[in-house]
């Protein structure tokens, strides 16, 4: 018997209103994510990823279906549950860094463990290890504008995995990055997945990343067509 999902999508739906006409971006979406697992989700612009990563993430409410968590459906939650679920279980990583342009690399990196109220100083030697784990321990007083593409991406990793998630959402992580530089970031997510026992589902255009990902999932017109492992 094969082990119940970490984190599973049960006939996910999202629909928006827009001038008077419903808008269906998901579509019945039906999804398990083991502990562990590596999957690329790929396909057009307008397929519905991002919202897969949100609904998941629990950054928006569906309008029908089940998001449930280790076995726990999630959106019935109270309000303060929901975040503290959000915050200690899911770590996010966006196509563009969202990085606070006023604050340094390890400061940064320190927020998620500041929301929960941890402890200044222990965050900061939390988020120090997670800067040296990416390979940025020489860069943790610089700033967003001081730091290359790549280098703010690795921050924006570093980030997401402060609060050790049990599973790890990225959207077009290297969508914004030379070849070179968007190797290196897959080359860190897997390496980090492995050492961390952490499951990743991951938005992508590149067809490298999606290849180097033990399992692929692609929509269509905001439904799963197609997988292959």
């Amino acid at each position: 018997m094969s082990p119940p999902p970490l984190l599973e999508a049960i006939d996910l739906c999202k629909a928006f209103q827009h001038d008077g006409r419903r808008i269906d971006v998901l579509r019945g979406i039906t999804l398990a994510i083991h502990a562990g697992e590596r999957i690329a989700v790929v396909g057009s612009s307008g397929a519905g990823k991002s919202t897969l990563l949100h609904l998941l993430g629990t950054l928006d409410r569906p309008s029908a279906g089940t998001v449930r968590f280790e076995g726990e459906d999630v959106f019935r939650l109270p309000p303060a549950r929901l975040a503290a679920f959000r915050n200690r279980s899911i770590g996010f990583m966006f196509q563009f860094h969202h990085l606070l342009p006023e604050f340094t690399a390890l400061e940064n990196v320190m927020m998620p463990a500041l929301i929960r109220r941890t402890h200044k100083r222990a965050a900061a030697e939390e988020a120090g290890r997670w800067l040296e784990a990416v390979g940025l321990s020489g860069r943790v007083a610089h700033r967003p504008g001081e730091l290359s593409g790549g280098e703010r991406q690795r921050v924006a990793l570093a980030r997401a995995l402060m609060v050790q998630p049990k599973v790890l959402l990225a959207d077009e992580p290297t969508g914004n990055l030379d070849s070179h530089t968007g190797d290196g970031i897959h080359a860190l997510l897997e390496r980090l997945s492995e050492e961390h026992g952490m499951a990743m589902l991951i938005v992508t255009h590149s067809a490298g990343l999606a290849a180097r990902l033990p399992r692929c999932v692609r929509m269509l017109d905001g439904q799963l067509v197609e997988e292959s492992a």
